[in-house]
């Protein structure tokens, strides 16, 4: 195939890309010669291809067995090329000689190869014969080993006469945990950084967390792991522990975790945590042995909530004193609970692990249980769960129970089935509904899932929609030029706008009187979805010029509340001197007031400071409400404008010259007297998470 190496546009690719495939659909999958057909196969794709999308192509690949790279090497077998290929691919291209395929050539691979091991299917070299060899040689006696694991367990259960679950019934999470660090999938250099802290523990304790240590750990007493659910964080955690001889107590959000449990410890069966935190020797009522050598782990510490008001605040006093380490866990670094700790803790990111680094761990379990599935179906099982280790396994235990083979297709469903609900941002949805790839001929979403975008914030999504749905660079528009182009725009926007409209009236029924809540969804295609559906194109989240901004309206409307707040203040006072409501109060007095109050500042300085503050007595205005008259000021007489204009020694002139004077008053306060009203008596109200534990704790004692 020949390479033009002319100059690459970036802007044209980043359009192209935009917009999508030209074609979309016009082309039909192939049925392949067999299910393998591209197994042994790497590609790598470059450029907008006319039928399939990126991601849609990338699919065919995997689906088929092949691997698909990122950049093209020595290794990699086929580079797939369409319109729009990028400069650095093209010229790896032509330095290691790689072969490339057009869209065409790509589909008749499909349709011709046949996978290696089937009748007239290409030879594997020897090479890659004896590494995947070696990979299922591995995989059986990983299998093999747990198999040795649970006969020992079962063996030492037996003998003991303990009533532990039989490990066939336990679930698959619980029964293939890691047992050694090398069973870890991923994030082996932060493992190993968590099990030198605690290695060092003690020397560090000696020395009073001087010393810094290897990587700068060791002046911490606590370790802040984040990252996201199911990759291995409080595994890490207690196998760490366990190796270097501490006893893990785990405290979770199953656990009451306010401040005064906290600090008394009842959610450990009454044992003190300040007993134990100074490596007191002891041992609680589930039979752990408290010692120096215990290790407090805090899982979900971002998941405190009301329930364990003040919890964070106890857990920070703990750990600037403790002598025991202490493990925090929570999956986001960032949230606003956890700003306390942050300063006192190490922090830990865990990153979701590569498909690579979890694919034969995961087999070796599939091959134990006897289920035959694929490498690439594995692939796109841990892809459609995010690295999810913990839902994988939940998955296949829960497939398990009908068969014991998987198909690609299956595997998609069914990570489709157990897809996690995230909450997005009103950031996140007005980027996806505005984007180029929310509407058009090969967009897969139904308008349920595009309606059910707005319920993730239905009070803030339209106002983002109102404030970035101009910003946008239109689909629509994409293939016209000149007039007409800017003709259709604006019909487009045109339509939108009413669309918004039509929604405004909607949402004054859902939030009048009667409360029409029924009418969410219609509100939902209204403010959002039809928009959208007019003006989708690349904005501020897809490389456009125009970025995405916060709604203004929010801070209009504030402030609008606080001068109307302000504006019935100064009415109130001057309503002894004229009979005007508010709006003529705005509309009429302030204007006339501006000559005689601010505009002697302006003109004379200090030197006007008694005759406006005698101005201001004659109405009786505070100084809070010159502030107001100037706040209030329109054009010419604008705040901003006025502020610059008066000196900073006529403001202070003034400001102290009214202080120390006296001045009519209207009217009296209750708290200007200093008779505020009696609070009633009986202190702050308790916890019901108190209330409750402590009347549990009487009920134990009565008993007992």
């Amino acid at each position: 195939m020949f390479l033009s190496l002319t100059r690459f546009s970036w802007a044209a690719a980043k359009a192209a890309k935009a917009a999508g495939p030209s074609a979309p659909g016009s082309k039909q999958v192939p049925e392949p010669k067999s299910s393998n057909c591209l197994e042994g196969l790497a590609f790598v794709f470059t450029g907008e291809l006319s039928s399939f999308s990126r991601d849609e192509a990338i699919d065919l690949a995997k689906r088929f067995g092949g691997r698909v790279v990122g950049q093209p090497s020595s290794k990699t077998s086929f580079v797939v090329l369409g319109d729009n290929a990028g400069p650095s691919k093209l010229n790896a291209i032509k330095k290691h000689k790689l072969k490339t395929l057009s869209e065409d050539e790509f589909l008749n691979l499909i349709a011709t190869r046949q996978g290696p091991g089937g009748p007239g299917g290409e030879k594997l070299d020897e090479k890659t014969k004896k590494k995947m060899e070696k990979e299922q040689e591995t995989i059986k006696e990983a299998a093999k080993e747990l198999e040795r694991r649970e006969k020992r367990a079962s063996k030492d259960a037996g003998e003991s006469g303990s009533s532990k679950t039989d490990v066939s019934n336990q679930l698959w999470t619980t029964r293939y945990a890691p047992q050694s660090l090398k069973e870890i999938c991923g994030n082996k250099g932060q493992v190993e950084k968590l099990q030198q802290w605690l290695h060092d523990w003690s020397d560090s304790l000696k020395c009073g967390f001087k010393k810094p240590g290897k990587n700068a750990m060791n002046v911490y007493r606590a370790v802040m792991i984040t990252g996201p659910p199911g990759i291995g964080k409080t595994t890490s955690a207690h196998l760490c522990a366990k190796l270097e001889g501490f006893t893990p107590i785990e405290l979770n959000a199953s656990d009451a975790r306010s401040k005064k449990l906290v600090e008394s410890g009842m959610n450990i069966n009454n044992l003190s945590l300040d007993g134990w935190m100074g490596g007191n020797d002891a041992t609680n009522a589930a039979g752990v042995r408290i010692t120096d050598k215990t290790c407090l782990i805090m899982d979900e510490v971002d998941g405190m909530s009301a329930g364990d008001r003040g919890g964070v605040g106890a857990l920070n006093a703990l750990i600037k004193k403790t002598k025991i380490p202490i493990i925090c866990i929570a999956n986001d670094r960032g949230a606003q609970k956890l700003k306390p700790l942050i300063a006192n803790t190490f922090g830990m990111s865990f990153r979701r692990p590569e498909a690579q680094a979890v694919r034969s761990r995961i087999m070796t379990i599939a091959y134990k249980e006897k289920m035959k599935i694929p490498a690439n179906v594995v692939d796109q099982l841990i892809s459609g769960s995010q690295s999810d280790i913990r839902q994988v396994l939940n998955m296949l235990s829960t497939w398990r129970l009908s068969s014991s083979r998987m198909d690609f297709d299956e595997a998609k469903n069914l990570t489709k089935i157990n897809e996690k609900y995230t909450i997005l941002t009103p950031f996140d949805v007005t980027n996806k509904i505005l984007g180029p790839y929310a509407f058009g001929p090969n967009v897969r979403e139904t308008l349920g899932d595009k309606m059910e975008l707005y319920f993730h914030d239905h009070s803030f999504v339209p106002l983002f929609i109102q404030e970035n749905y101009l910003k946008t660079q239109p689909v629509k528009v994409r293939n016209l030029e000149g007039p007409p182009k800017m003709l259709k725009q604006l019909e487009l926007m045109d339509q939108a706008a009413s669309s918004i409209s039509d929604a405004d009236l909607v949402d004054a029924l859902i939030h009048g009187p009667e409360q029409h809540w029924s009418l969410m969804p219609l509100h939902a295609v209204c403010s959002m979805v039809r928009p959208a559906s007019f003006l989708f194109g690349s904005g501020g989240g897809y490389g456009g010029q125009n970025p995405m901004t916060f709604p203004q309206w929010l801070g209009q409307n504030s402030k609008q509340n606080k001068l109307n707040r302000q504006l019935g203040d100064v009415q109130v006072r001057m309503r002894l001197k004229v009979s005007g409501d508010k709006h003529e109060i705005r509309q009429s007095y302030i204007p006339a007031l501006f000559p005689h109050v601010i505009k002697p500042l302006i003109d004379r300085g200090a030197a006007a400071v008694d005759d406006v503050i005698e101005r201001m007595d004659e109405y009786y205005l505070s100084r809070e409400d010159w502030d107001t008259v100037v706040e209030l000021g329109v054009d010419a007489q604008k705040d901003d404008i006025v502020n610059k204009l008066i000196k900073t020694a006529t403001k202070t002139s003034f400001t102290k010259k009214y202080n120390s004077t006296d001045h009519p008053i209207p009217f009296h306060k209750a708290t200007d007297l200093g008779k505020a009203p009696k609070k009633l008596a009986g202190g702050p109200a308790p916890d019901l998470e108190d209330v409750f534990d402590v009347s549990i704790l009487r009920m134990i004692v009565t008993v007992h």
